[in-house]
């Protein structure tokens, strides 16, 4: 059957299903370009009686009562309804035909459409080109830039007034009965099932649908089916401010991006568990309204321009999250949820995500158990979402966060509720990048023998603390440790080894951190920070403990502080050492099963350097290997205190007799 377009919408109104892609022919890559062209060239051509009718072929849909869906054709229908738009520009009589074409791929297609057809008449009168027009006028909503859709339109609009603008009857000729320019062949296919399978069936030629697109329309039909009484809100959400929000966020990653914020939400609340594809394993009918309120008051909230709601929220969308950033993503979540995406002022949002976001950043977080208990955990605080700052003075348990944390906020309350100078100091050192909420390392140290915390004293020991470390790391890198081992062996166990405790803050880390190390507030911190004076130098102050430290020469420490270089001999990432006997090893790498290097050994070979003299330090394989220093035919190992020279026989030649064994070792090679 033989229809024009005006013969279709006299029958049906015509509705662009959301199962459909956007309108594409407006697209700017040449394959597009060449399309849309010759399209409109065609048609020109059969308006003005060059060629033949414009056969469009078939246009497939699904007709329904009163209704049209078509599921093939959607690209051609649109740009002959854009035309249509144009030639009756100047006919108010056709405005009510003309609006019973429109898009259901996205809200604010839909509105676009309708506005453009009411406001036909001025967007084409006027001089500048259609796109332009329609960009300044006060009906145009900005966010529809963004809409592919629209952002096609645009483009065909500008095309069809520059090619058919010296047709002066174009009107006539597309509605003279006699000669019908533009035709296709209309096919009511309600018999063979439902629009999406259709799609499937019909539309392979055309791109497909992306995963987004598809996400949405199968989202919005989960809504549907619940009858919600926000869906309307949540689809003009969805297609306008939200779109907005994460155009602007990651206007590179949109897509992407838009994804993973439900894809974080459904992950958090069990939908699914694998990552990968995770839009077709998941089953939409589980999901349940509460997730769709959820998203709708957490996505509303962020528009609002709350920045560290913002970025908690946008740190779990990133390509590879971490699992810390899935439950601060849930944290977050939950209170809107329970919130109904609303901040009343009473300061508990503050108090929530303060609270949540120190126990969350201070615990180990590294596997998929420990993260679904953090989840479990959450959702049993949020029950007390409007008052956690005072359910945390009660000692009832919080499963899987760390108890020293959980200790540390709980004093960190009686605190804030019985000192507001107090509370504001807390708040204040709470925001140091490097400690992430943990200030216990000042905390515990200000605490006087009646068991109160005196201020001043926090204040002090704070402001030392902070002045020696950065974002990541300590501000003065290995004078920092070299210092602390002045004052004693402060390293901590990993389990057959012990660390110098790496830069790295984060709890999850294998080894323990300077972070971590501050924090337990043991007597070598105390008296290190006590001889520190915040308004000074800090790296001087470092530097002149290190200058004046009277360490005995025999001590493994003293290698450490008078030759730095050692530490380069280790991984950053675990700086461990390991003792074997009579030996402390420097561990390259993470085990001892590699190659090691006895400490005082490599503490020879960096003074042999240092005096010119240059040594080769052997080792094998193995925790229990051998390891020595080759030079001059001879082979220098250490064992019980002290150096012993072997020569090729393995016969001993001589042996360190004095406390300062490396300095006698060294003596001994810069001898005649």
């Amino acid at each position: 059957m033989l229809d024009t377009l005006f013969e279709l919408l006299n029958k049906y109104y015509v509705e662009v299903p959301i199962i459909q892609r956007d309108y594409v022919q407006g697209r700017q890559d040449i394959h597009t370009k060449m399309v849309s062209d010759n399209l409109l060239c065609d048609m020109k051509s059969a308006i003005l009686g060059e060629t033949p009718p414009l056969d469009l072929n078939f246009v497939y849909g699904k007709a329904d009562a009163d209704k049209f869906i078509p599921i093939d054709g959607q690209q051609r229908l649109t740009t002959l309804f854009l035309l249509h738009l144009y030639a009756f520009r100047n006919d108010e009589t056709k405005t009510e035909l003309l609006r019973k074409f429109t898009y259901k791929t996205r809200t604010s297609s839909r509105n676009f459409f309708e506005k453009l057809t009411v406001n036909r008449e001025t967007v084409f009168s006027s001089e500048m080109v259609p796109s332009k027009e329609i960009e300044d006028s006060e009906w145009f909503v900005l966010s529809w830039k963004y809409d592919p859709t629209i952002e096609s339109v645009l483009i065909i609009l500008d095309k069809i007034k520059s090619s058919f603008k010296d047709i002066t009857n174009l009107d006539q000729c597309l509605t003279n009965p006699e000669f019908e320019p533009i035709i296709f062949k209309f096919l009511d296919m309600n018999n063979l099932g439902m629009e999406d399978s259709l799609y499937i069936k019909l539309n392979a030629r055309g791109k497909p649908l992306s995963v987004l697109e598809n996400f949405k329309a199968r989202l919005i039909g989960c809504l549907q089916k619940m009858n919600s009484s926000f869906i309307s809100d949540f689809e003009l959400k969805f297609d306008g401010a939200w779109t907005d929000l994460f155009w602007k966020k990651s206007c590179e990653d949109f897509d992407r991006t838009f994804l993973a914020f439900f894809g974080i939400l459904f992950m958090n609340n069990g939908l699914f568990d694998r990552e990968n594809d995770w839009t077709n394993q998941i089953d939409y009918n589980k999901i349940e309204e509460q997730l769709f309120e959820t998203a709708f008051y957490t996505l509303n909230f962020i528009c609002k321009n709350n920045e560290e709601v913002a970025q908690l929220i946008f740190s779990a969308l990133t390509v590879k999250p971490t699992y810390k950033d899935r439950v601060l993503f849930h944290a977050v979540t939950t209170y809107m949820y329970n919130a109904k995406g609303v901040d009343d002022g009473s300061g508990s949002l503050k108090q929530w995500l303060r609270i949540t976001k120190n126990l969350i950043i201070n615990t180990q977080i590294d596997t998929v158990e420990l993260y679904r208990k953090s989840i479990e955990a959450i959702n049993s605080l949020s029950n007390h979402w409007r008052d956690l700052l005072s359910h945390m003075l009660k000692n009832e348990p919080v499963a899987v966060f760390s108890r020293e944390q959980i200790e540390e906020e709980r004093i960190k309350v009686e605190l804030i509720l019985q000192e507001k100078d107090f509370a504001e100091a807390i708040y204040k050192a709470e925001q140091h990048p490097y400690f992430s909420g943990q200030i216990r390392s000042a905390l515990y140290l200000a605490r006087e023998e009646n068991n109160r915390y005196n201020q001043k004293l926090f204040n002090q020991y704070w402001d030392k603390i902070s002045a020696l470390f950065e974002n990541t790391k300590p501000k003065h890198g290995d004078f920092l440790r070299r210092a602390l081992l002045t004052y004693g062996d402060y390293t901590l166990t990993v389990g057959a080894y012990k660390t110098l405790c790496v830069d790295d803050p984060n709890e999850s880390s294998s080894t323990p951190s300077l972070k971590r190390l501050f924090s337990n507030h043991g007597d070598i911190i105390k008296n290190f920070l006590h001889t520190l004076n915040s308004k000074d130098d800090i790296k001087e102050q470092l530097e002149n403990i290190i200058h004046k430290a009277t360490l005995p020469k025999n001590d493994w420490r003293y290698c450490f502080v008078n030759f730095p270089g050692l530490f380069k001999w280790m991984s950053s990432s675990h700086l461990r050492l390991r003792q074997i006997d009579d030996e402390l090893l420097i561990v390259p790498n993470k085990s001892s099963n590699g190659y090691s290097y006895e400490v005082f050994t490599a503490a020879l070979h960096e003074a042999l350097k240092q005096n010119g003299i240059s040594a080769i330090l052997q080792s094998d394989l193995g925790t229990w290997s051998d390891r020595y220093l080759t030079l001059k035919g001879c082979k220098i190992k250490y064992r019980m205190g002290k150096f012993i020279f072997e020569d090729e026989d393995g016969k001993t030649i001589y042996e360190t007799k004095t406390d300062d064994p490396i300095a006698e070792a060294v003596q001994y090679f810069q001898r005649p």
